[in-house]
């Protein structure tokens, strides 16, 4: 990846996304017929400063906060969502990881600010179904560090990271297994690429499966203390949940925005007027409109909400919260795009039309953790006052 100066520190990240969205949306149809990763794209986001967006200012980044994260992502998702979504990994990640801090983290810091470093995330495993805090990569202590053996699924990003984030369990005194998290520079052994990311959605976001076969760590590359790695996604949540909403909802309004332009040049010939004359199509695009702005204002809720207070008084309640916030915004995304599709018609479904591929990417939302049969369960039981974690589930 090539060296990158210190983004200023005043710059406006929502109208840099701007400014490369629609650079993107150019190459957006290419990368996703050939399901290619699109390295050109990760190249402008590293020279324009864009990837030091959420790094602490004192280490020569831009020190983003929620909210101007969330509009930049969203933004950018309206030109290509695979570019927005693979770069979110890195851009929320940052954040996350600045909740735990430590020598690894500030080591990162100035990896991505001075030298256009650019992370991707390990948490997804076969048969973990998105209880990220559990990982069955196994870390074996040896001398020096650790060695990580397990496989790893959905890393998005991969194709341009230079550095990973993995999780992995070691074993506490007790023989229990104890979750950590890892910060490594990308390894030249030790990490396969065991199938190449081949999708219906989000083609272009190098989401490659990955074998670790005793990849070893050294000891300074662990993020925070051992254990430390569930406390780091309930800190860090909404960093993660309100910027993956953001994608969406980019997505959406996206659709939104091509739908309203064609028909306004659409012309209805047997009328002698445009398409946008017609009641039904107003109908929807007003429905369109309502839900969008539904999804806006839930998301914008979660991201101002004052996280520091819900997290010392109730962090599972904030996890939630979180999390139903993400599914809610996802599901109305993806009633927006398929309004459009219903407005658009039979052209939509043609390989060539970006709402296809917008009805494709959106479809991600509903199925990037956290679950939402489980996330409605946890926030049932939260709300009425049952155990959330009570084995049986059912009782309690």
């Amino acid at each position: 990846m090539t060296a990158t100066t210190q983004a200023p520190a005043r710059t406006d990240y929502v109208a840099l996304a701007a400014e490369l969205a629609g650079r993107f949306a150019e190459r957006a149809a290419r990368h996703d017929a050939d399901a290619s990763f699109p390295h050109e794209n990760f190249e402008e986001l590293v020279a324009s400063g864009y990837t030091a967006m959420t790094v602490p200012r004192e280490y020569g980044g831009g020190g983003a906060d929620l909210e101007e994260l969330c509009r930049a992502q969203e933004t950018l998702a309206t030109g290509c969502a695979s570019t927005s979504f693979a770069v979110n990994m890195h851009v929320h990640g940052i954040a996350m990881i600045a909740g735990i801090g430590g020598p690894a983290a500030e080591r990162a810091y100035r990896a991505i600010a001075r030298d256009g470093a650019v992370i991707a995330g390990g948490f997804s495993e076969p048969g973990v179904g998105g209880n990220w805090w559990h990982p069955t990569t196994k870390a074996e202590p040896v001398e020096g560090g650790y060695l990580l053996n397990g496989r790893k699924g959905f890393f998005t990003g991969f194709p341009a990271a230079d550095l990973l984030f993995l999780s992995a369990a070691r074993t506490d005194d007790r023989g229990l297994p104890e979750p950590v998290g890892f910060l490594v520079p990308k390894p030249e052994r030790g990490v396969t690429v065991t199938a190449e990311w081949d999708a219906a959605g989000m083609r272009a976001t190098g989401s490659h499966s990955l074998l670790l076969d005793d990849l070893f760590v050294p000891e300074d590359r662990m993020v925070g203390r051992p254990g430390a790695l569930p406390l780091m996604f309930m800190q860090g949540v909404h960093w993660a949940w309100c910027s993956f909403a953001s994608v969406f909802l980019g997505i959406a309004r996206g659709a939104l925005e091509q739908v309203v332009r064609e028909q306004r040049g659409r012309t209805l010939h047997v009328l002698d007027r445009t398409v946008a004359h017609l009641p039904g199509v107003q109908f929807r695009v007003a429905e369109m409109k309502t839900r969008l702005a539904a999804a806006e204002a839930h998301l914008y809720q979660a991201v101002r909400a004052d996280h520091d207070t819900a997290i010392a008084a109730d962090p599972l309640g904030h996890y939630i919260e979180m999390s139903v916030m993400k599914n809610s915004v996802a599901r109305l995304a993806h009633e927006v795009v398929v309004l459009a599709m219903q407005v658009q018609g039979g052209s939509a479904l043609l390989s060539g039309h970006p709402l296809q591929r917008a009805y494709r990417d959106v479809v991600a939302g509903l199925l990037v953790p956290p679950n939402s049969d489980v996330t409605a369960e946890w926030a049932g039981k939260h709300a009425l006052g049952v155990p959330v974690f009570a084995e049986p589930r059912w009782e309690g």
